[in-house]
């Protein structure tokens, strides 16, 4: 049998470095997703574009993840 493949939207995911907590010493991170990225982008459009995003923030960018939505029927 075989598996037929359904590309969906990807999404573009940008985690930030929000500083230290008082209290418990650990790493405040926020994240905020960037939906309905066609699936063919490339790798480096993406990252180029989380780039620019980055300079439009106030906090420091800790991770840059592309995430793929494929559909298997």
């Amino acid at each position: 049998m075989s598996v037929i493949e359904g590309k969906n939207p990807t999404s573009l995911r940008m985690k930030f470095d929000l500083g230290k907590d008082d209290s418990t010493g650990k790493t405040k991170v926020k994240s905020k997703t960037f939906s309905n990225v066609k699936h063919n982008a490339s790798n480096e459009d993406v990252y180029e574009v989380a780039s620019a995003i980055e300079s439009l923030q106030q906090y420091p960018v800790l991770e840059i993840a592309k995430i793929d939505n494929t559909t298997l029927a």
